[in-house]
């Protein structure tokens, strides 16, 4: 397992071969000090046996999925547990060694994996390309993905934050740019629905403290809006915006850490409910995903 470390005079940012993790990632709060804004494992070794995918690409599927999915009309039974597969199951990349390239002039890190077809049940495959930049206070992550046979993919990154690491998250104050959420089922599987957010605890469009809620939900983001989310901490100072190409964002806050995860994405189960936008992906197609972490003293100034 490498470390692999990208640097300014704003960020210093570490990554792992192994599932392309963001180990670390450094800023300075408002008093001027260095913290590390990632609630992430004491060292590189620990995430060998670590079950929540911390930091990690998560991949070729991301979030649950009910089995069998459909291609073109055609079944396939793909790895589950219950009926539902989770992040890809055994064969996700979260536990792959990853190819790195780096770029240090550019501050831009890339990362390949190819993943051999009929890995979870998916056919095809798929050569991916995630590409980590950093500018100025903002940390970049592209994701590009081919096949050889039509596929569904769907890619996020599993990054638990804390923006004020010496306390808890129900002091932070979260922002999602959401008017309407997927219905679930009671195994956290989206039932093709959708629930308006307007005069819930779910509404989220003016920040308002995360408080005691637990969330491990699917948001719909509004296509008006430039941002997809932020979160703000008044003890630090550091307030982190959200920007991203993808429709909706999985807002998940673990119960027995202090951390909360944006994992941007196309639609859970998308493959089983067909008003879902598509993630099929076919040969000669590009998947492609975009995601920005921008850092910001609020007060600054």
């Amino acid at each position: 397992m490498k470390e692999y470390i990208l640097e300014n005079k704003y960020l210093k940012v570490v990554f792992l071969d192994y599932g392309a993790i963001i180990h670390q990632l450094w800023i300075k709060d408002e008093d001027r000090l260095p913290i590390n804004v990632i609630n992430g494992l004491e060292t590189p070794k620990a995430y060998l046996e670590d079950d929540w995918s911390r930091g990690a690409i998560i991949g070729r599927f991301a979030g649950r999925l009910e089995n069998p999915i459909h291609i073109d009309g055609i079944p396939f039974e793909i790895e589950h547990k219950e009926g539902v597969l989770l992040h890809s199951g055994k064969s996700g990349w979260n536990s792959k060694i990853w190819g790195v390239t780096k770029d240090i002039e550019k501050h831009m890190l890339h990362f390949s994996y190819t993943c051999p077809s009929q890995s979870s049940g998916f056919p095809g495959e798929v050569k991916a390309i995630i590409t980590y930049s950093i500018k100025g206070r903002n940390l970049h992550i592209e994701y590009n993905a081919t096949t050889t046979e039509s596929t569904h993919i769907n890619l996020t990154n599993h990054t638990y934050f804390n923006i004020n690491p010496s306390g808890k998250i129900d002091a932070q104050l979260l922002c999602i740019e959401s008017k309407e959420m997927l219905l679930l089922k009671n195994t956290l599987v989206p039932t093709g629905h959708k629930k308006m957010l307007k005069n819930t605890s779910f509404d989220y469009q003016v920040p308002k403290l995360i408080g005691e809620k637990s969330l491990d939900d699917y948001f719909v983001l509004n296509t008006s809006a430039e941002k997809a989310a932020s979160i703000y901490s008044p003890h630090s100072g550091i307030e982190m915006k959200i920007y991203t190409n993808q429709p909706g964002v999985v807002v998940f806050t673990p119960s027995h850490f202090e951390a909360i995860c944006f994992e941007t994405q196309k639609f859970s189960n998308t493959p089983n409910i067909d008003s879902f936008p598509s993630t099929l992906i076919k040969p000669g197609e590009l998947y492609n995903h975009k995601t920005c972490f921008e850092f910001n003293l609020k007060n600054d100034g």
